[in-house]
């Protein structure tokens, strides 16, 4: 027996052994960065919305198609901690970026600390951090995902192995499926124009990668309806989601539209004005479009048309692949948080560090500085709305607190709310509808006014009850649905006013009734 298993030293010495050097500078370089990017977040308490309600919750949500999620949050408890699930989520996107290098087959230092600088600070990490209770979850789900691709694309494709966590990804969080395909993609691009692999040669190899993905779906389709069978559970009306099999819901240019605007507004939004983020996004796809231009004209590619053909199909692919999701619903919000895909864009720019051949060493070096120069300012810049983005966070939760306390301190006036275990809030308070701010991108779970938001009778939400509760010491029941409706109409209510007034908090049938906005209000 002790000839079989062998010491966990030795193990690990084995396995340090066949780590590459580049793949070893990209773990580390995105644990670095990502340090830099996100430290704030991980060693300070600064919760949105969500947070308030979902500090310690199972993360069942079955009814939102994310039947794997509790298994993976399960694992650092279901608590949300800031620098437990924080560190996990930066670990994650660290071993991904090892994973994307041995895909595109990275063997230079500096670009692999590129890609993984990029990586950890991309400003969907950021938003994910915002919804820290399932940075972890998601994590792991981009950390599958990038890892379903590699085993498609990898010389040897496991291509069953690939559908499972294709499946599993999914059933976390489903927008996690478009950095599969993203990956593929530029994997397929990668072969045509720098290994000289013809299109025709690819087009059996990228029907399996095909039919893999639609395995994984598939599955990932059947777990779900068998658990809602089970659990008798059904899928909210939330994003589609509910509809989401239905073939009547498809609107082809909705769904084109949809793509077309989150693609402009993640990488080219100027309505704020133009800032470094867009100029550096334009200078990248200028960089990377005459590179690719000049690549394929000198390696002979154009003078086959099924390889032009290929790349302009793959190339068009890769727009449409990226916001995948809008075929589902054409009226999807497609929020910063499900834009994990879109970093595959950057990944043209920094593999061009070590792709090709110039006229001259000179011009081979010059290329060199401009792209690590370029890169280093996209991960500062990055690293900077991270930054900003928290210290918003942290403004809008003390502001926030401060409107808690007050509203505890009305209703404590209230003598006869001592007696009362429910509570029924109305309307919403003024400047806290928006959940992002445009730091260009847009930040989603950040906003610059209150967190504390209407109820959300869809997902069975009341941020303030919740916040009530765990803030000051309350055990308060929010009352929704019929009865809310049957309040609404009494004449008491009617007759109140709306926050901040002397009349905004009242008690009435043995229930505190909060009014923070109009009736009419969301």
């Amino acid at each position: 027996m002790a000839g079989v298993v062998d010491l966990p030293e030795k193990v690990l010495k084995k396995l340090n052994s066949k780590m590459l050097p580049q793949w070893k500078t990209a773990f580390f370089a995105a644990i670095i960065v990502g340090l830099i990017a996100h430290l704030y977040k991980i060693t300070n308490w600064l919760p949105n919305w969500d947070s308030l309600v979902f500090r310690y919750d199972s993360q069942n949500m079955l009814s939102l198609g994310r039947w794997f999620l509790p298994v993976v949050t399960a694992l650092s408890s279901f608590y949300d901690l800031p620098f437990l699930n924080g560190v996990i989520a930066i670990l994650f996107h660290a071993l991904s970026a090892v994973l994307i290098c041995k895909i595109l087959g990275v063997e230079r230092k500096v670009t692999a600390a590129l890609i993984g600088g990029v990586i950890v600070s991309f400003p969907t990490v950021t938003s994910v951090m915002m919804y820290n209770y399932v940075a972890d979850g998601y994590s792991v789900a981009f950390f599958l995902s990038t890892l379903a691709a590699l085993c498609m694309t990898g010389d040897k494709p496991r291509y069953v192995l690939s559908a499972v966590l294709i499946a599993l990804s999914t059933g976390i969080y489903q927008a996690y499926i478009t950095v599969t395909i993203m990956l593929v993609l530029i994997k397929l691009i990668d072969d045509i124009i720098y290994r000289a692999v013809p299109f025709t040669a690819l087009l059996k190899k990228s029907a399996f990668m095909l039919l893999t993905g639609v395995g994984g779906v598939v599955l990932y389709a059947v777990i779900l309806k068998a658990l809602l069978s089970v659990f008798s559970v059904g899928l909210l009306d939330y994003q589609g989601i509910n509809s989401s099999a239905s073939l009547s819901t498809i609107d082809l240019w909705g769904s084109l539209y949809v793509i077309k605007e989150t693609f402009m507004g993640c990488f080219f939004d100027i309505s704020e004005g133009v800032n470094l983020y867009v100029v550096l996004n334009i200078f990248v796809v200028l960089i990377t479009v005459a590179h690719y231009i000049k690549y394929i004209v000198k390696n002979g590619v154009y003078k086959k048309f099924v390889n032009i053909f290929g790349i302009v199909v793959l190339g068009v692919m890769l727009i449409v692949g990226a916001g995948a999701l809008a075929f589902i619903n054409s009226g999807i919000d497609y929020h910063n948080l499900m834009l994990m895909g879109y970093v595959v864009f950057y990944l043209f720019f920094l593999v061009l560090y070590e792709r090709g051949s110039e006229r001259s060493e000179t011009h081979a070096r010059i290329k060199c500085w401009i792209i690590m120069i370029t890169s280093l300012l996209i991960i500062a810049n990055q690293v900077v709305i991270s930054n900003v983005s928290y210290h918003k966070a942290q403004l809008a939760y003390e502001k926030s607190y401060g409107v808690l306390v007050r509203i505890s301190d009305r209703i404590e006036e209230n003598e006869e709310a001592d007696e009362c275990d429910k509570i029924l809030v109305l309307g919403a308070l003024d400047n806290s509808e928006d959940y992002s701010v445009n730091l260009t991108p847009d930040i989603t779970g950040i906003t610059d006014g209150y967190i504390i938001r209407a109820d959300d009778e869809t997902v069975g939400q009341s941020v303030l009850c919740s916040a009530l509760n765990d803030y000051c010491d309350k055990d308060y029941k929010f009352i929704s649905g019929e009865e809310k409706d049957k309040f609404k109409e009494k004449e008491e209510v009617k007759a109140m006013g709306v926050w901040p007034s002397k009349t905004c908090v009242s008690v009435i049938d043995d229930t505190i009734v909060i009014k923070l906005g109009s009736e009419g209000e969301k």
